[in-house]
């Protein structure tokens, strides 16, 4: 089987849904799919044609201007689906939006089904991304007539009904992470994770994550100083990740001296050292999908504390892995990072449960595999294949 993966963003750009596309296209070419990944050339320094992981990139033309990005790259895209489409069984979309409403028009022509993942929720879930107006109209009509329809969470799923597509084309399939990669630390693992991170501490709490006000970054350093200083004496907060919110971020960790307790560690290629090194996993967001570096902590068995966005509910759940906290409830949060803190039996608990969850729900190898039965079943329908 050859699947087509439309991801306007992708390496070397770095997100959430673009690291969750390129983990699916390197599990699925484990399971013996052929897998080609067409994605934007925003830089002429980025390679037109790349092989990573087995799977092959094709960068596509487009001016990266205001004004002329979308147009660009959309002409580019509607080239490559006319001339080489039809040389894929499948066409699988990354992100919803213009390109998203673009394949399903060309999909339809040439008789090649459209899978289309929902990548967030709420203010910038399917419905609100798309707008109002003639065009917005358009796009909404052509999203409503997808294939299949990936929802990563319960909540997602239902937006997914509410703006009408049809609930039998709707597949709760989440992301998935490597759980080799991503995997629980002995304690001398990770000290010694500590050590090569240049990290001084004795509990150390840790947030991965775009700096960017859906993130809630601001919020995370409001709960981290109302933690009582009992319970940060001997710990750090490190915040992994870079974002337009950077220098608003490290402009107050100077100004209100939490610099000994809060290390801003910017984007990091790899990441895993980091879950390796960490005893606590903090998500402050006001708004997720289904967060890639809550499954990342999972994975790595760490315990969570958390805002309720979505595809977080579960964390509390029978066994818990996790403490959950209302949306934007600094002083919650702060209370949830308090008991973590201080009670390290509470911490093994809930990480061994955090492990054991991630292999129930999340590992690439379930994934791939929920998603190969999918394509072959779209290719069993009439007209398709």
């Amino acid at each position: 089987m050859r699947v087509l993966m439309l991801s306007p963003q992708f390496r070397p750009v770095v997100g959430g849904y673009e690291r969750a596309a390129e983990r699916l296209s390197a599990a699925l070419v484990v399971a013996g799919l052929q897998v080609v990944v067409i994605a934007e050339r925003r830089d002429r320094a980025w390679p037109a044609v790349e092989n990573i992981d087995g799977y092959q990139v094709r960068r596509l033309f487009c001016r990266y201007r205001r004004g002329m990005h979308t147009i660009s790259s959309l002409l580019s895209f509607a080239a490559f689906l006319v001339a080489k489409g039809r040389d894929f069984d499948v066409w699988h979309v990354h992100q919803y939006g213009c390109h998203a409403a673009l394949a399903v028009a060309l999909g339809s022509i040439v008789r090649r089904p459209v899978v289309l993942k929902l990548t967030n929720s709420g203010p910038m879930g399917l419905a609100r991304s798309l707008g109002t107006g003639g065009v917005a109209k358009i796009k909404a009509f052509l999203h409503r007539r997808v294939n299949a329809c990936l929802a990563v969470t319960d909540e997602t799923r239902v937006e997914a009904i509410a703006f009408g597509i049809p609930e039998k084309r709707i597949h709760l399939i989440p992301n998935g992470v490597d759980g080799s990669q991503f995997r629980p630390a002995s304690p001398q693992e990770r000290m010694v994770a500590r050590r090569a991170l240049g990290l001084d501490c004795a509990v150390l709490a840790l947030f991965v994550g775009r700096l960017s006000s859906e993130k809630n970054v601001s919020g995370l350093l409001d709960a981290w100083t109302a933690v009582p200083a009992k319970a940060r004496d001997g710990a750090l907060l490190a915040i992994v990740g870079d974002g337009p919110d950077r220098d608003q971020i490290y402009a107050r960790i100077r100004s209100e001296s939490l610099r000994s307790t809060v290390y801003l560690a910017g984007h990091q290629n790899d990441v895993a050292p980091w879950y390796r090194a960490a005893d606590v996993f903090v998500l402050s967001s006001h708004n997720e999908g289904l967060s890639n570096s809550m499954i990342e902590a999972l994975a790595s068995g760490l315990p969570i504390a958390s805002t309720r966005v979505s595809g977080t509910a579960f964390l509390a759940d029978s066994p818990p892995a996790g403490v959950l906290v209302d949306v934007a409830d600094a002083r919650s949060l702060a209370v949830a990072l308090e008991s973590l803190l201080a009670d390290e039996s509470k911490r093994r608990r809930l990480g061994a449960n955090a492990r054991i969850l991630f292999e129930a729900r999340f590992s690439l190898e379930r994934i791939s595999a929920s998603m190969v039965a999918l394509y072959e079943s779209l290719l069993t329908r009439r007209g398709f294949g």
